[in-house]
């Protein structure tokens, strides 16, 4: 089972896991992260979140079978608290370069890449985090199954 990606954000303590899988940011973050060094951006996968896969690693070492209890702003079994959160502002500078780029060009970082479905990814973190930008949110790709 391979790990995906879904776009998570914080504003103030409004918290948002949005159920979109980008599953072609997931499945080509190593070349996409050596984009944004040609580029000279900040890494992709220095935004990924991997509180869920802990969480769950640590469930399954422990063998523990009791259904975790809910955060009550989360939802989750962890906290706002336990997981890494990024400044919308530098995010959008890494997303924007790599959008850009990916529009003009076809890097061999990530040859192959269904390209539009790269791009349709790239572009649903930017409308979702555009209009946050402003407000000092953050965000983070949190990693899970």
């Amino acid at each position: 089972m391979s790990a995906v990606l879904r776009l998570a954000t914080l504003d103030q303590r409004h918290f948002q896991l949005h159920s979109t899988v980008l599953r072609q940011l997931a499945e080509h973050l190593q070349g996409l992260d050596a984009l944004c060094r040609t580029l000279g951006v900040t890494p992709l996968s220095q935004f990924v979140d991997l509180t869920a896969l802990e969480f769950q690693e640590a469930a399954q070492l422990l063998k523990d079978t009791t259904p975790p209890q809910q955060d009550p702003e989360t939802g989750l079994p962890w906290s706002i608290e336990d997981m890494a959160w990024y400044p919308i502002s530098t995010g959008m500078t890494t997303l924007e370069a790599l959008s850009g780029h990916l529009q003009r060009n076809r890097p061999r970082e990530v040859s192959g890449a269904n390209q539009r479905q790269l791009l349709e990814a790239l572009m649903f973190c930017e409308s979702c985090l555009r209009p946050m930008e402003a407000e000092g949110a953050q965000f983070h790709l949190a990693a899970g199954y």
